[in-house]
């Protein structure tokens, strides 16, 4: 079997995250995802799909300038789930709840929404991603196996998307920008 047919009938990592958010991301607004140890264990060494989510989003966790990425992305659309965006992890950091108040410029949530999310007690993960748009954004089937309380799910292959065949979100310079900000206000 060649390369290429492996390629296709292997499934797509893919990480669930709130609509607004993967909206926010798509857009450039946000670079950064807080996350949860427990959430995502071990090292995230691919490219993976983002899986926007529809349900447990609140408006109250958004800073009032990005509250338009909740209303824009608050409902689940007939049609199927859209596709658009891939992302890698360019760094990798932990941080204590208190220190995600330095990060504040870089994500659409509040810092108590974060808390409010995550139990303030533990450290928090905080993934500087490099967010790609897909060329050929899909529309898939939400299925059984996509459903739940769960981070990371496998797209079925024939969900048709290529993961490789997308465009930086933000240019080299401006991810560099990003990118040191984030890092200065965590050093």
């Amino acid at each position: 079997m060649s390369d290429a047919a492996t390629a296709e009938s292997e499934p797509t990592p893919a990480l669930k995250e709130r609509a607004g958010v993967v909206s926010a991301l798509l857009e450039g607004a946000q670079t950064v995802l807080v996350r949860h140890p427990t959430l995502d264990p071990g090292t995230i060494d691919e490219r993976f799909v983002l899986y926007p989510a529809y349900s447990h989003q609140n408006p109250d966790r958004y800073q009032d300038r990005y509250e338009g990425y909740y209303h824009r992305a608050s409902t689940k659309p007939d049609a199927g789930i859209p596709i658009r965006g891939v992302a890698d992890v360019r760094a990798e950091y932990t941080v204590s709840s208190d220190e995600v108040e330095a990060l504040a410029t870089q994500y659409v949530y509040t810092p108590d929404g974060l808390r409010d999310k995550y139990d303030p007690d533990d450290d928090l993960r905080v993934l500087l991603l490099r967010v790609r748009e897909l060329e050929s954004p899909r529309l898939i089937e939400e299925r059984g196996s996509y459903r739940g309380c769960r981070a990371w799910i496998d797209l079925e292959s024939d969900a048709g998307i290529d993961p490789e065949a997308a465009t930086p979100v933000l240019d080299d310079a401006t991810f560099a920008e990003r990118r040191a900000a984030v890092r200065d206000a965590l050093e």
